[in-house]
């Protein structure tokens, strides 16, 4: 009986699973309006309401000197030793600087000598807020990547994070680890692009759940039978007979006859 109620379930299931396909498949006209307004008012909210922005990048590789460490045997093993072990500590020790570039102290320093060269107004928020960082893993490089809406701004930014980084870096650790520029800034001459694709597809996708969800509910809520079939599907119970339709195209154009001459 256990494996005969399982089977039952399984198969109303499947057959409320077809039901619902075949309801979306007879309102397909409705789910395909809905994606095309939602893929519409994605693009329009894209358009209106999102700002091109520039984006310039500054890598940096960080390596640990002890001059202790320097000394090798005639197998030179000890210096192979003192390599791996400064990698590994200038690797643990970025994320600890990468916290400290966030900080306010930090971000003013660097606020600062933008307003002095560029004649700028910013803040140590406006700093904060412009760049973030990523690490390459299994090495001892970061980039910080500067994003704002002025493709001059992006560019000096990161510039000045060329000269603050490696000065914040040696006063942090006392020389112990020294930072260089790997790959220079350089000045955005094309924006990001604002997601048109992407965010038409999201509304296309969003227009069509929203649809699917209206149709089905709507059939839900509808308590009306339809037909016999249902009537049988619903109660259990044989049909007797069906009462036809009143209403035929000829009556109904009589009746709105009638009404005419009413009205006169």
């Amino acid at each position: 009986m256990f494996l005969q109620s399982n089977g039952d379930k399984s198969m109303n299931i499947d057959e409320n699973v077809q039901k619902v396909v075949k309801l979306l498949l007879r309102k397909w006209k409705l789910l395909i309006l809905f994606m095309l307004i939602g893929a519409l008012l994605a693009g329009v909210y894209t358009a209106k309401f999102t700002t091109l922005t520039y984006t310039s990048s500054v890598e940096f590789l960080a390596a640990a000197v002890d001059p202790a460490h320097e000394i090798s045997d005639s197998t030179g093993e000890v210096a192979r030793t003192s390599q791996t072990s400064k990698m590994n500590y200038a690797m643990k020790m970025i994320d600890t600087y990468i916290e400290i570039f966030k900080t306010n102290k930090f971000c003013s320093k660097v606020a600062g000598e933008m307003n002095k060269k560029y004649y700028t107004n910013l803040s140590p928020a406006d700093i904060k807020q412009s760049f973030t960082i990523e690490t390459v893993e299994n090495t001892a490089m970061f980039k910080l990547i500067v994003t704002t809406t002025n493709p001059t701004l992006s560019y000096n930014i990161a510039h000045q994070m060329e000269e603050s980084v490696p000065e914040q870096m040696e006063e942090t650790n006392n020389g112990l680890v020294q930072t260089t520029v790997e790959d220079k800034a350089i000045k955005p001459n094309t924006a990001e692009g604002r997601g048109y694709l992407k965010n038409c597809l999201l509304g296309a996708v969003a227009g069509l759940l929203i649809a699917a969800a209206y149709v089905i509910l709507r059939d839900l809520l509808d308590v009306r039978i339809k037909s016999a079939e249902e009537l049988s599907q619903r109660y259990d119970v044989p049909v007797l007979g069906s009462i036809p339709a009143f209403t035929t195209g000829k009556r109904s154009a009589a009746g709105k006859k009638n009404t005419k001459k009413e009205a006169k």
